[in-house]
């Protein structure tokens, strides 16, 4: 995330109004199950934890989303699991399309995925397996942030407003609608027009509105893209994290509505930029497990492992994403500081997963001409 692009962002957007729901869809029957595995003896979970050797032989793939956050994880979490279990960890790209052709199949070679919580919700049961909570010590994951029965959640990071100080830094904004208000902030807006749709796009447009987003209804939907789309000429789109980084370097926008990864990254290459915490939109990714996965013990202790505090405070060293510890203490620059979301979470705004579950079709739909311009 410092320098190379987190490639997978959201809820998956294919090509073609027959793939718009594809990579998400709750397929029926889910694949065959896989044999059963014999139950170890791991004790009472404890996060960061594994019993020696209590893998070894067990070969287990994490597949993630690539770049210097899925090295961090690596290194951080994976590779001190399979020292410490006796298992080895492979690591593969993740691919959501590719999972489902997987569960289908009931040949499923990966253990572990990187995934949005809208992702897991969706599928879950159907595309992921329900997690069995008493194999996971989650007694130090932060509140509220477990939103179905398939995840555990793997990084907290945020949608968030970062501008120019030099333009703003006089006159900050200090609200979602100062974000359209262009008489009051000129000058150029970037916002996603990228191929997964992040609901909280719509949920930022709408939070200027002045609405609940624990009160949504499909027709706000439409409402919210109308935001953006009067803005007109001021405002541009970003289809990756790299180009909304480097539009925010260039100064080639002066404010944007951008992961909070990317806006630490413009931050740290020297730009003068700067969050803006209020009404900032929290984001999680989860960790989830395939539908008929092998060993769903050994994939429930590496995750077990993974979400301790030490591995959580290296990995958000490593990678610059806010850890699902509240015992973690990473060791960060003050640049980092200034951008690390786990500080705010009082100001953010949760996603109201289970309207976007029942939603999709008409975001997918809504999101297809925003990022297409129809």
């Amino acid at each position: 995330m410092l320098k190379n692009p987190k490639m997978r962002r959201g809820i998956a957007l294919a090509a073609g109004t027959a793939a718009l729901a594809m990579t998400l869809a709750a397929c029926s029957g889910g694949g065959q199950e896989a044999a059963p595995q014999e139950e170890r003896d791991l004790g009472a979970p404890v996060a960061g934890e594994v019993k020696e050797g209590a893998f070894e032989g067990v070969t287990l793939t994490f597949a993630g989303s690539g770049g210097i956050f899925q090295e961090g994880q690596t290194e951080a979490l994976w590779d001190p699991f399979a020292e410490a279990s006796g298992a080895t960890f492979n690591q593969d790209a993740f691919d959501a399309g590719k999972l489902k052709a997987m569960v289908d199949s009931g040949n499923v070679s990966w253990d572990v995925v990187n995934t949005t919580q809208f992702d897991t919700a969706r599928g879950c049961g159907t595309l992921y397996e329900e997690y069995d909570y008493d194999q996971i010590d989650i007694s130090k994951i932060p509140e509220g942030t477990i939103t179905d029965k398939c995840m555990v959640p793997q990084i907290l990071y945020g949608l968030v407003v970062v501008y120019n100080t030099e333009k703003f830094g006089d006159n900050p904004p200090t609200s979602a609608a100062d974000f359209f208000d262009t008489e009051k902030f000129p000058g150029k807006r970037t916002v996603s027009q990228s191929t997964y749709v992040d609901p909280q796009t719509v949920e930022f447009a709408l939070t200027a509105q002045g609405k609940d987003v624990e009160n949504l209804k499909p027709e706000d939907i439409e409402g919210a893209f109308d935001m953006y789309k009067d803005l007109g000429d001021d405002v541009i789109g970003w289809t990756t994290g790299a180009q909304a980084q480097q539009q925010l370097e260039s100064g080639e926008a002066v404010m944007g509505l951008v992961w909070s990864g990317r806006g630490y990254g413009a931050a740290a290459a020297g730009a003068p930029v700067a969050p803006m915490w209020d009404e900032w939109m929290i984001m999680v990714d989860s960790n989830g497990i395939p539908k008929g996965v092998k060993d769903k013990q050994a994939a429930m202790a590496a995750v077990n492992y993974s979400i301790g505090a030490e591995q959580q405070a290296k990995m958000t060293e490593l990678t610059s994403y806010g850890g699902v510890n509240v015992d973690a203490k990473p060791e960060l620059d003050e640049t980092l500081k200034t951008w690390m979301t786990t500080e705010h979470l009082d100001t953010g705004i949760a996603p109201n997963v289970d309207f976007w579950v029942e939603n999709y079709d008409a975001l997918a739909a809504a999101w297809a001409g925003w990022a297409t311009g129809n």
